[in-house]
């Protein structure tokens, strides 16, 4: 069995302060997941960047990315519509799908599955943690919404905004919170809708990346033998690499005549024009330096895992499967590659790396359940199995969750049903 160091000696991070974590007796008794119906495939963006004079096949994108599908609202396959034509391809509709299904919609689903599973009643719950990069309800929060679309005592709802390590953030939260308080039972819930809200479709580079979901985490305060372990941190002089700012009132005319421009730029056939007019606004789209990404994201990961595992005392052998934030493929495999090269993690590391990014794209806060239900669907996952969930996002927002795996009760209420199968 591989072992760390005993003598409290601590590898040269760049971006964990390890001596500040969470430790904490809490268990995983109900995870549920929502994907919506409707799916772009890569068809669609390799025809956006083809009429932007940048020829793209499917089998391109493939390439890259390591993707096939995202799951998608009914509105959002809309809005693809009416930004791209008509006339566009990969994009599919379900005759069964809502026209008008909100985050909040799809986080209430998320939630009563995660009950479901864990046979488990929603007048239980004591606190809600929610968790979103792209949700544009201030008030009521997505939170608050799901406390009183399932009925609860007008008890703490909270949310959490930021980018896709917000999900990590919130793990940390709820164990603090079973750990402190009252709390016996804590609901954590995130929906993500970035396509449609916090990007624009027609940078494609960006916008082919990502899907939209919702995920739900029931947690309990456990006992001995229910350690588990987070850390989180925040190194905003890496936010050039992956920067979003909410527009206010006030910049809603300039954004309309900035959208009209992309949208005369496309039908134009103007690439270059588009991504500089793109580069140029600041506020209410999405950037992102794929390069700048790729190089720091999968380090910071990487620390907060070997981290949490120095804290536990584990060795490297212990860990079952190691469930990052599905941000990309390749990224999932770097993070693995410094494990392994830079903190002496052996070998068989990459077989323990979960990537089910192919089939859903960039899930922001909803990815690491997404992932997890899948081990879970196929009966991956074993009673007592150590997991490891970092995620990183823009900001530069990251951490780590570790802890040990407990069998539902009703593992099949989790993903209801699964979408690619």
């Amino acid at each position: 069995m591989t072992s760390f160091p005993t003598d409290g000696s601590w590898p040269q991070y760049t971006y964990i302060v390890p001596e500040i974590y969470t430790r904490a007796r809490v268990r995983l008794i109900g995870l549920g997941t929502y994907a919506p119906a409707g799916i772009i495939t890569n068809d669609f963006f390799a025809y956006i960047s083809t009429r932007l004079g940048d020829p793209r096949k499917a089998e391109d994108l493939e390439r890259v990315t390591g993707l096939i599908t995202r799951h998608v609202r009914a509105s959002t396959l809309d809005l693809c519509r009416r930004m791209a034509g008509e006339e566009a391809p990969g994009l599919i509709d379900s005759p069964d799908a809502p026209r008008d299904e909100s985050l909040a919609d799809m986080a209430v689903v998320a939630a009563q599955r995660a009950l479901e599973s864990a046979g488990r009643s929603a007048s239980e719950i004591d606190m809600i943690i929610g968790a979103s990069s792209s949700d544009n309800d201030a008030f009521p929060t997505i939170a608050g919404q799901v406390q009183h679309r399932l009925g609860l005592k007008p008890i703490r709802a909270t949310m959490l905004r930021g980018a896709c390590a917000s999900q990590t953030e919130a793990f940390q939260v709820c164990a603090e919170a079973l750990s402190c308080s009252t709390a016996r039972l804590v609901l954590l819930v995130t929906a993500e809708g970035l396509l449609p809200n916090i990007m624009h479709i027609l940078d494609w580079k960006t916008s082919s990346l990502f899907g939209e979901g919702a995920a739900a985490f029931l947690l309990e305060r456990g006992e001995e033998g229910d350690e588990t372990y987070a850390i989180s941190g925040y190194e905003a002089s890496q936010a050039p690499a992956l920067f979003y700012q909410t527009p206010l009132r006030k910049d809603s005319i300039e954004m309309a005549e900035v959208d009209m421009k992309i949208l005369q730029l496309y039908r134009e056939g103007k690439g270059k024009e588009l991504a500089q007019l793109l580069s140029q606004n600041l506020v209410g789209y999405t950037k992102m330096n794929g390069k700048e990404v790729f190089r720091e994201a999968p380090r910071a990961m990487a620390e907060a895992v070997d981290a949490c595992l120095r804290h536990a005392g584990l060795g490297h052998d212990e860990v079952a499967y190691i469930i990052p934030h599905q941000a990309n493929s390749r990224i999932t495999r770097r993070l693995g590659e410094l494990l392994i090269h830079d903190y002496g993690w052996p070998a068989s590391t990459m077989e323990k790396l979960v990537d089910n990014f192919r089939y859903y794209g960039n899930l922001s806060n909803a990815s690491i359940a997404t992932a997890m239900a899948e081990l879970i669907y196929h009966d991956q996952l074993k009673d007592g199995q150590w997991l490891a969930l970092p995620a990183v996002g823009g900001g530069m927002h990251y951490g780590c969750w570790l802890l040990r795996y407990r069998a539902l009760k009703n593992p099949r209420a989790v993903m209801k049903p699964l979408r690619h199968a």
